[in-house]
This record gives structure tokens, C-alpha cells and sequence, in this order.
């Protein structure tokens, strides 16, 4: 099987390695690229995160220096290197693994870094140590004019960050990190907000009512300057609740109630699916209301799994006004092409169209693996 040229593991390759070799040898002499280098014996065997540790084994390994200097070294080959992205991962990695003696000395490094790729992940083991610390230094760099340093306030400390380690007090109490939210929900960037409604949306999964409740209170608060932007967090903050058919979470949207409408049958472009072929799919939505009505549109599949049993997964449609007596047909593409979160098994599987959280029509098709 050929490989993919752009999987993410690439993202740290050889020609990545020898860029960080010569960017460290530019400012520390005694560093022995070659001896670093050797680890490109192993590289292609690992995925991204294992290529990263590895990375990071050898730097500590070839980094003969007391902590302090050899973070000052990474950190002028950052600099003078022009490292950025991806490449700068291990040196954020190795900041995680090695810092927590010089805490203070390790998040100004790890500041500097951030303008140049997330340090949402090196910042973990911190938090876990000492929050209360991370977030005094948080609470000022909210307010820092790097967009992406302030990305990193929210970003860097959600409960249940993709990729990164699990913080257990913030999980289980969610209020602790609500201060840098509020800081940051009007943030000019939508790269900021766009963090803000994800940490709002990974508490929602643990603690729905104090999201309605805080949205509510920033609701009631927000400026006419500023509407639209609570408006699009609300929107993606809730989208978990939304999709599960939250009655709180649909009214904070502006629905309330059953839709009144009528749904014509869902037709599909086929029955029989193989791997790899899209399901082509299309309805009609008509209203059978005097008045208009907000209607939260998604769609529904229930998966076969590897035990014979249903797994549903919801799917973000669109989210519109219907008008008294109007119609809309939608028409949706669903790729079935395997991907590293979802495994397929051959069997009778279910199309289903829920609005305002309430399921209103159904299709089967047959998949074949």
C-alpha cells in the first residue's frame, strides 16, 4: 500500500530533524548533529505524537546542559533558526517533560513559542501541577496583543483538549477557567472565539447547565456591538447539547417547542454502499405553521457495529427560519471513506432527519464491506 504523503505523522520527517539539528548547532557548537541525527533510524516506523517523543528523547539526550541553558539554546534556535509549526513541537515537548522544576522560567519559554506554534499541549503538565499558578499567568496574557498567545489562554486550558492530557479538577469543576472565557468571548479574532466555544462545548458534555447558564447571563450582557458574535459561540458552544436534542440548549438557540412542519420521504441515491462511495441524500421541509419557526436541521446515522448492535452519530445540517406555508428541499453528500475515528462493518444501517431534536423521518441502506 502506498503511503500518504500527507498524513500527519510526515509532519515531522527527516528533512525536520536536520533543520533542528542545524538550528541548534547554530547556537550551541558542542551539539553533535550527527549523534542526534541517528534517530532516523526509527522515525518512519511512528505516528505523529510517537515521532515528537522521539525527537525529544534525543534533544534531552544530546542537550548536555542544565535545564536552564538548554532551554535558552531551543529557544535562540527557535529564534535565529526560523523553526515554526510543527517543527517547533518537540521543543514545546521537551519544555513539558523537563520544566516543572523552573515553572516560571518554563512559561515565558513556552509564551515565546506559542507565536510561533501551540503550546496548548507542553502547558498540561503545568496545569496539573500548579493551576492556580498557570492561570495567574493566564489571566494576564488574555489580554496580550498575539492573537495567538491569547488562543493559547482558552485553548490550552479546555478540560478535555483533542490530543492533550486530561486536567481532572477542571473536568470535574468547570468554574475555574469561566474568568478567562469571559475575557476572551468578545475577542475581535474569530480564532480566539472559535477556542472560547470549544471549551464551552467540552464542559457542556460534563456540566450542560452551567454552559446555559453562563451563555444566558452573557446573553442578557452583550452590547449590540457584539451580538453577532455571541450569537455564532452559542451556536457552536451548544452544538454537543443540540445534537443530543437539549430542550434548554434549543431555547437559548430561539426554539421552542415540536416543529410544525412536514417532511417528505428521505430519498437516497442507492441503496447498496460499498467503502469509499457517498451517500447522496435529499428531502423536503414544508411548514404547517401561521407563524415563522427556527428550525435546528441535522441528520442522523445509526452505524452498525462490530457486535450487531446501532451506533448513532449525529451530523450539523443547517439551522434556519421557516415561513408560514414555506418549503425547502436540502440535498446532502455523506462520504463513506473509512477514517482513523470511525471503523465501518457491513450491515442494514439507518438515515435519519432530526429537527429540533426530535427525529422526523427515517431511511435504510445497506452497506458492504
Amino acid at each position: 500500500m502506498n503511503e500518504n504523503p500527507n498524513a500527519f505523522k510526515n509532519f515531522i520527517n527527516k528533512v525536520v530533524t536536520k533543520k533542528i539539528a542545524d538550528a541548534i548547532h547554530g547556537q550551541y557548537p558542542a551539539f553533535n548533529s550527527k549523534k542526534f541525527l541517528l534517530l532516523n533510524r526509527e522515525l518512519e516506523k511512528f505516528e505523529l505524537k510517537q515521532r515528537v517523543k522521539l525527537v525529544t528523547h534525543h534533544l534531552n539526550l544530546n542537550l548536555d546542559l542544565p535545564y536552564p541553558e538548554a532551554l535558552e539554546v531551543l529557544v535562540k534556535a527557535m529564534e535565529n533558526g526560523h523553526l515554526k509549526g510543527f517543527e517547533l513541537w518537540p521543543f514545546s515537548e521537551f519544555i513539558s517533560q523537563f520544566g516543572l522544576d523552573h515553572f516560571d522560567l518554563s512559561l515565558k519559554a513556552l509564551y515565546r513559542m506559542t507565536e510561533r506554534f501551540t503550546a496548548e499541549f507542553a502547558i498540561r503538565p503545568y496545569l496539573l501541577k500548579n493551576h492556580k499558578r498557570v492561570l495567574k499567568f493566564f489571566t494576564k496574557w488574555a489580554k496580550d496583543k498575539n492573537v495567538h498567545v491569547r488562543r493559547w489562554v482558552s485553548e490550552g486550558s479546555r478540560p478535555l483538549l483533542p490530543w492533550g492530557e486530561r486536567i481532572p479538577l477542571f473536568v470535574l469543576d468547570p468554574t475555574h477557567t469561566l474568568f478567562l472565557l469571559d475575557q476572551l468571548k468578545y475577542d475581535e479574532e474569530l480564532y480566539v472565539r472559535k477556542s472560547v466555544a470549544n471549551h464551552l462545548n467540552d464542559i457542556s458534555k460534563n456540566h450542560p447547565q452551567v454552559v446555559i447558564n453562563l451563555l444566558r447571563l452573557w446573553e442578557e450582557d452583550t452590547p449590540t456591538a457584539h451580538k453577532e458574535k455571541m450569537e455564532w459561540i452559542k451556536r457552536h458552544a451548544l452544538r454537543t447539547l443540540i445534537k443530543k436534542g437539549d430542550k434548554n440548549a434549543l431555547k437559548i438557540m430561539g426554539v421552542t417547542g415540536k416543529p410544525n412542519i412536514s417532511i417528505s420521504k428521505i430519498s437516497t441515491n442507492k441503496s447498496l454502499f460499498n467503502l469509499h462511495d457517498y451517500l447522496i441524500f435529499g428531502f423536503q421541509v414544508e411548514s404547517e405553521s401561521k407563524r415563522s419557526q427556527k428550525l435546528v436541521v441535522d441528520y442522523v446515522i445509526d452505524f452498525m457495529k462490530s457486535n450487531g448492535k446501532m451506533g448513532r452519530k449525529v451530523f450539523k445540517l443547517k439551522t434556519l427560519e421557516l415561513k408560514p406555508g414555506e418549503k425547502r428541499v436540502f440535498q446532502k453528500k455523506h462520504s463513506l471513506k473509512p477514517i482513523t475515528t470511525m471503523k465501518y462493518y457491513s450491515g442494514t444501517h439507518h438515515l435519519m432527519i432530526q429537527i429540533n431534536g426530535e427525529i422526523m423521518g427515517q431511511e435504510s441502506f445497506y452497506l458492504e464491506i
